[in-house]
């Protein structure tokens, strides 16, 4: 008897594509993203291998093109165009130079008259889409590819443009309490810990339940962003670590309430890319001018996971511990009443005064103490 035909059993086939396309982009594969009736071949530079990018380049017959994004392209001084930028190239130009020009690695000096900048790339859509696919695979967003017009092979995960834009702007965090227990800390030591999944992008996110909030008034809440090097390690880069201490010793001695610890390593980009920041950081540049260096936003982070994880712990109604007011609009935005902020403030060192001092004067963060620390007022 033959076997039934199953429809869906997986889910929405477009969700499901979107997340093979950016495994393939990580295990240093190529897709094939469609916008109407162009094709790109692409393949995320960061993890392309030299036999795939040498299969790439042949197959593009000197059609071949190292698309970056507007960021990139500015600082390093390719153009100065809004939108992706499409570069053009010798089949002479070897992996680790087109890395070189990606920001990917900076070992090489970039030969410019191996490039030619084409100032009005109509793949805009493609790669963008391309991007965004890199950007989910916390990729660094630079794509090498080529147009196509045949059909992709088996071998090929085909992805539509319009599907990766839409599960960007409209998909869902569906978050899944995966385990909770009690787990006493040294500031907080009535305290129980939940660990949520979010099957939309299979980040791993904490919910830190300190004390007993009051549910009549609004509950204190910290949003902390991952910080292996700064919370785990003790960093004088950044204030991390001691913004976390700070929040759970904060949150405990004003009865209770949730520290959020959300998986979004360095703004968003992930630690790869943040330890590639700090050496950027040490050639001089502060950490916007780094973050945008290797093609990405000013900060990626979103925070809409945020506030599905309040909604799913039944709080509406908060007072925000932080200096970032992107936070605050963020989830009032998300249906989260924030009723009030909670400065939080911490000490800097000689380690830190830069990336504090970029944080207040180019990202609006609300830090009147640091301030005052860095121009040395008592």
């Amino acid at each position: 008897m033959p076997a039934k035909r199953h429809g869906k059993i997986n889910g929405d086939p477009a969700a499901l594509t979107f997340d093979r396309a950016v495994g393939e982009l990580r295990r240093g594969r190529a897709v094939q993203v469609i916008d109407g009736a162009r094709a790109m071949i692409v393949a995320a530079v960061e993890t392309v291998q030299a036999a795939l990018y040498t299969r790439l380049v042949t197959a593009a017959a000197g059609c071949a093109v190292l698309l970056v994004t507007a960021e990139r392209a500015h600082a390093a001084g390719l153009s100065r165009q809004r939108g992706p930028v499409a570069i053009a190239f010798r089949g002479a130009v070897d992996l680790e130079q087109l890395r070189s020009v990606a920001g990917v690695s900076e070992v090489q000096p970039i030969d410019h008259t191996l490039f030619h900048v084409d100032a009005a790339p109509d793949c805009a859509a493609l790669a963008t889409a391309g991007f965004l696919l890199a950007k989910a695979g916390r990729l660094v967003p630079a794509l090498i590819g080529f147009e196509t017009s045949e059909a992709p092979g088996a071998d090929l995960i085909a992805i539509e443009a319009r599907d990766v834009e839409q599960h960007e702007r409209t998909g869902h965090h569906s978050l899944q309490l995966v385990s909770r227990a009690r787990v006493p800390l040294a500031d907080a030591i009535e305290c129980e810990i939940a660990l949520f999944r979010d099957e939309h992008s299979l980040a791993e996110h904490v919910a830190v339940l300190i004390g007993k909030p009051d549910a009549n008034n609004a509950v204190p809440v910290r949003l902390h962003s991952a910080c292996l090097t700064g919370d785990l390690l003790g960093s004088l880069r950044c204030d991390c670590g001691e913004q976390l201490r700070t929040a759970v010793a904060r949150i405990a001695a004003l009865g209770g309430g949730v520290l959020l610890y959300l998986d979004q390593e360095g703004r968003g980009i992930g630690l790869p890319n943040k330890l590639r920041a700090y050496v950027l950081q040490d050639e001089g540049l502060d950490t916007v001018d780094a973050d945008r260096r290797l093609g990405f936003l000013a900060d990626e982070r979103t925070y809409d996971v945020a506030a599905a994880l309040l909604q799913e712990l039944g709080i509406t109604r908060i007072k925000l511990l932080t200096n970032n007011p992107q936070k605050i609009s963020s989830l009032r935005d998300h249906g989260i009443e924030v009723t009030g902020r909670l400065p939080l403030v911490t000490n800097s060192n000689t380690h830190n005064e830069r990336y504090l001092r970029a944080k207040t004067e180019r990202a609006g963060h609300l830090a009147e103490e640091w301030g005052r620390s860095l121009a040395g007022e008592s």
